[in-house]
Parts: C-alpha cells; sequence; structure tokens
C-alpha cells in the first residue's frame, strides 16, 4: 500500500474508503479490511479485535489465519459472490468481491463476531481454552477473557423484518 503511487484522485478515494471502513468497523464493533485480488491490503486493517491480535501473534495463529484467508478469497474468487464463513478460530467472517466489469479486483473481508449456535459460556471456554493451548498462548485467562466475553454473537443485519421496513412489502 504505501510503497505505490497514485494519483490524487486515487489518494482521495483511498482516504475516503478508510474512512467509511474505519466508521463502519466501529459501528458494528468487528474488523474490516479491503484487500486486492491477491490479497495484498489496499486499506489499513479497521477494527482489529483484541482476540484475534493475541491469535495473531503467535505463528501457528498467523499460519492458520493466513491458510483460512486464502481459502476464503479463493472461494470468493471462483462464487464471484459474497460468502459468509467461519475464520480458522471459529469467528463469523464476510467475504465482498469487489468487481469491475464483472472480473474481481479485490474483496472487503470483515470478521469479528461468532454465529450463536446455543453453546454455554462453558462450551465456549472450553473450545477456546483448547485454542489457547493449540496456539501456545501463556496467559490462557486473558485470552479467553477475549475470545469469549469481548466478542459477541452476530447479528443478522438484513433481518426479515428489518427489510420489510426499509424496503416495503
Amino acid at each position: 500500500m504505501a510503497e505505490k503511487q497514485f494519483s490524487e484522485r486515487a489518494r482521495w478515494f483511498l482516504q475516503n474508503l478508510q474512512r467509511l471502513q474505519d466508521d463502519f468497523a466501529e459501528s458494528v464493533g468487528g474488523q474490516i479490511v479491503t484487500t486486492d485480488k491477491e490479497g495484498n491490503l489496499v486499506t489499513k486493517m479497521s477494527g482489529a479485535q483484541r482476540v484475534c491480535k493475541l491469535i495473531m501473534g503467535t505463528e501457528k495463529g498467523k499460519t492458520k489465519c493466513g491458510e483460512a484467508y486464502k481459502t476464503a478469497l479463493s472461494l470468493v474468487k471462483t462464487m464471484k459472490e459474497p460468502a459468509f464463513m467461519d475464520c480458522y478460530a471459529g469467528y463469523a467472517s464476510l467475504w465482498v468481491p469487489i468487481k469491475i466489469n464483472g472480473k474481481i479486483v479485490g474483496s472487503i473481508t470483515g470478521c469479528g463476531g461468532r454465529y450463536d449456535r446455543g453453546e454455554s459460556r462453558e462450551a465456549l471456554r472450553e473450545k477456546f481454552s483448547k485454542l489457547a493451548d493449540e496456539l501456545g498462548i501463556s496467559d490462557k485467562e486473558d485470552f479467553l477473557k477475549a475470545a469469549v466475553d469481548e466478542i459477541k454473537p452476530v447479528v443478522t443485519l438484513a433481518e426479515e423484518e428489518v427489510l420489510k421496513e426499509v424496503f416495503g412489502e
């Protein structure tokens, strides 16, 4: 991102895209980044979750997240449609392709919640305790606080009643 030289118009666009992305990430409590079709950053990460920072602070976590990222990006390129999926650590992620004339040129990726699967707090602690052990995270209690207590279930933005209210029906 920093190495490329852009026109004034492109710099203006990127600054405003970053601002919009930052504001949206803050409003939904998730993290968002925009990448090119190869997965290289176009914007800086907005709203990075503490648990993700802890995961990415380990070599195994960084590797596993990178692998999941490449898989998801490949899926989006193939489907050419947005995709919802679990990330490596079990959190919700959204992948939205950016298209120009039908060709995928990048994606907007958001993550930072977890799907509500009816798991009890104890079950979540057990699940993320195993992940902490797998990643070699030394301060397990801090990790569990970030993983279980700070990450909230994903709320569907486009619930049927809201769609009806906004678009009529």
